[in-house]
């Protein structure tokens, strides 16, 4: 029954993905999400039932439009089927066996974070009222603590009237104020010191919004985990763009630092230091590399050098998915 279940759980979250593509494409368009109904952005004809079954469609009609034979955007079925995972996925480690309120805010959570996601991925646009909504969701969620944790609750009276909150709730509040202030913190000094905008405006919005939703010690977690995640993606597409810009020296610098990091890494785990004194001094070798890095590449932007831009929403995004599955 389990397996049963999880396979329509998969079903619904297939059938959402296909709407979740129409609140992203609609909502970058400015057109209604309900009228018109739906059809080909590209002849603009209306489409049949059997041209919006998930994932199915698509394969059928290999990508192409019935009518105008244009491409479809692979975004559809990827959205759709991603969509379909994390809802089973969310079933099999939350629900236990049943359906509850945690796993249904769950779920609408993580498909406003695909909207988000994707919306940034696509055009490097955050709209603000997905992530207003995905906040006041994280509060109602924890303001009732569907998720069953910190169940500690707080007393306290305001003009005579005794009110009780739980714990949950209060880290909510400091999740979705901290989460926001430290993102746009963060863009604030990065733009005194470049001169450029390096975050949006949009991404403090999202780290505010998972706080509320998570609590204040994962707003954080997040966070750290979200500059590895970005990192991972655009160190490499940077080092590419400085080589083809032929600036060797920032490649060289970002290069030894990776290598030198690497080894100190390795030199922790396998015990290699064989005193303090050679630890530190491999540790502070290992930073003035990389604050010379750091300098580089400010000095680069400063100086108007052309960027490959990748968005951070999708890495707060996945960072947040780390959450709700491993940690």
């Amino acid at each position: 029954m389990t397996l049963f279940w999880m396979i329509y759980v998969f079903i619904i979250g297939l059938c959402t993905g296909s709407f979740l593509n129409v609140v992203i494409l609609r909502g970058l368009s400015g057109e209604s999400i309900v009228l018109p109904p739906s059809h080909c952005t590209k002849c603009n004809h209306k489409l049949a039932w059997y041209d919006n079954i998930p994932v199915f469609s698509y394969l059928f009609l290999r990508g192409k439009c019935r009518y105008c034979s244009e491409k479809i955007s692979i975004q559809y079925p990827l959205v759709e089927l991603f969509t379909g995972l994390i809802f089973a996925g969310i079933y099999y480690k939350y629900a236990g066996g049943s359906f509850n309120l945690n796993t249904l805010f769950l779920m609408i959570a993580s498909s406003l974070c695909i909207v988000l996601a994707v919306t940034d991925i696509k055009e490097k646009v955050i709209l603000d009222i997905h992530s207003f909504i995905l906040a006041g969701l994280g509060l109602i969620y924890n303001f009732f603590n569907f998720a069953g944790e910190n169940t500690a609750r707080i007393t306290f009276w305001i003009a005579g009237l005794k009110i009780t909150i739980y714990q949950a709730f209060i880290y909510s509040i400091l999740g979705l104020i901290l989460g926001f202030g430290l993102m746009a913190g963060i863009s604030f000094i990065l733009k005194l010191i470049t001169k450029r905008d390096c975050f949006g405006e949009g991404d403090a919005y999202i780290l505010g919004a998972l706080g509320a939703f998570f609590g204040i010690v994962n707003a954080i977690v997040i966070l750290i985990l979200s500059i590895f995640i970005w990192g991972g993606f655009s160190v490499p597409a940077f080092m590419y763009r400085w080589f083809k810009n032929k600036d060797y020296k920032l490649l060289c610098s970002i290069v030894l630092f990776i290598i030198a990091a690497v080894l100190f890494w390795f030199g922790e785990v396998f015990n290699v230091f064989t005193s303090n004194l050679f630890h530190w001094f491999a540790f502070l070798l290992v930073a003035a590399i990389g604050l010379n890095t750091c300098r580089l590449i400010i000095n680069s932007v400063k100086h108007g050098a052309k960027t490959t831009v990748i968005p951070y929403g999708p890495a707060l995004i996945f960072a947040a998915f780390l959450i709700i599955f491993v940690f």
